[in-house]
């Protein structure tokens, strides 16, 4: 793997990261390393599995496009999925009422 493809593929984490993440729950992660990391390991799943298996995907740079968007939007959703296991929505209990 060329180091140029490997750049392409931080940038491209990136900027499907703030995509997916900004379209589907409505709010960035806490901590900003998560925007790339989730989508470049799903980039680079998504490489390996369906790479081979989409003879039609186009390729630029070295990254099969369609491969690359369905592997990012499929690790966002399971890091969605993952982060609302770990912390579930509290529930607001109503405050006393100050007689």
């Amino acid at each position: 793997m060329d180091i140029g493809t490997v750049l392409l593929m931080l940038g491209l984490s990136y900027a499907l990261g703030l995509l997916w993440y900004d379209l589907l729950p409505g709010r960035l992660p806490e901590r900003v390393w998560r925007v790339a990391a989730y989508p470049f390991l799903g980039i680079y799943l998504g490489e390996v599995i369906l790479a081979p298996a989409l003879a039609f995907d186009p390729k630029f740079g070295g990254i099969h496009v369609l491969s690359a968007i369905i592997g990012s939007i499929v690790a966002v959703l399971v890091d969605l999925v993952v982060t609302q296991v770990r912390h579930p929505a509290v529930a607001m209990r109503p405050q006393p009422r100050v007689a």
